[in-house]
């Protein structure tokens, strides 16, 4: 009989390093937009490059993301899984943010609610001490449409082609985008929407959109989980979407291209990184 005998090595005999290093995420950058007179507050930028970038001279789309202090680095390692294995092109990833958001609760809560929602309303969302910032959808949409799109295609080889992820607030504020300024993105994904905000404002934007347009040039989806209606709450996020995207396939638009999915088990706080990944092999998957 053959005895195998497994010794295990001391502590004393495994090298450790003499101060641990953070880890960081390969082929990114870190962009700083200074406050300007339109936008008081510094403004922070996380790119995500293809592998072959540097290797290659081709152009790529871009996929910008909202609340990229939990979706970047999820994006970012889903995006290079699926292009390494041909489940899509390559693209850059460009996450808008703030300078320490992470860092800070509500930080991030006011800077979301500002920048994410169309109207200011005092009811609802994180309560009255922070609703009291909101309304500001406008004013980041343009601080989008002039500075950030701008910056990213001078700085980076691009293609033209730009896709706008949100989830929550964030993707209130892409359907926002959708229905005021769809020529600013070619694929819209609003994930888990708060179609709720302002008594539903954003069905209002709709009927007023269809009033002013024949078509609606974009490729979007609308993705939610099924279980985002917890009773204690009321608020019927999934009739709500549902409702929405029922609008938008009656109005006929020829170059529209929709697609709604539900997640059954899946909640509002879980169901990101399930829906960003199937959103993104949607988004781009070739016609």
């Amino acid at each position: 009989m053959l005895l195998l005998s497994l010794t295990l090595a001391s502590s004393s005999q495994i090298d450790e390093p003499d101060s641990p290093s953070a880890y960081s995420l390969p082929h990114t950058e870190v962009l700083h937009i200074k406050p300007s007179e339109n936008r008081l507050i510094e403004q922070v930028l996380y790119v995500s490059l293809p592998r072959d970038y540097a290797s290659e001279q081709k152009s790529y789309p871009v996929v910008f993301l909202l609340d990229p202090d939990y979706s970047f680095a999820i994006a970012h390692n889903v995006v290079q899984h699926f292009v390494d294995r041909r489940n899509m092109p390559p693209v850059i990833l460009v996450g808008i943010g703030y300078e320490g958001q992470s860092q800070d609760i509500p930080t991030y809560r006011q800077h979301r609610t500002r920048d994410y929602t169309p109207t200011h309303t005092l009811v609802g969302g994180y309560g009255r001490n922070l609703q009291k910032f909101s309304g500001g959808g406008p004013a980041f949409r343009y601080f989008l449409a002039t500075k950030v799109t701008p910056l990213i295609e001078s700085r980076y080889r691009t293609n033209g082609e730009r896709a706008l992820v949100g989830h929550s607030y964030g993707g209130l504020f892409t359907t926002y985008v959708l229905l005021t300024r769809p020529e600013l993105f070619d694929r819209y994904l609003a994930i888990s929407p708060s179609y709720w905000y302002d008594e539903r404002f954003i069905f209002e934007l709709e009927e007023q959109s269809a009033r002013e347009r024949t078509d609606l040039k974009a490729r979007v989806g609308l993705f939610i989980g099924g279980r985002e209606n917890p009773p204690h709450i009321r608020v019927p996020m999934v009739e709500d979407l549902e409702a929405l995207a029922g609008r938008l396939e009656s109005r006929g638009y020829p170059s529209l291209v929709l697609e709604t999915l539900v997640f059954p088990d899946e909640t509002h706080n879980s169901v990101f990184p399930a829906a960003l990944t199937r959103g993104l092999l949607w988004l781009f998957r070739p016609e």
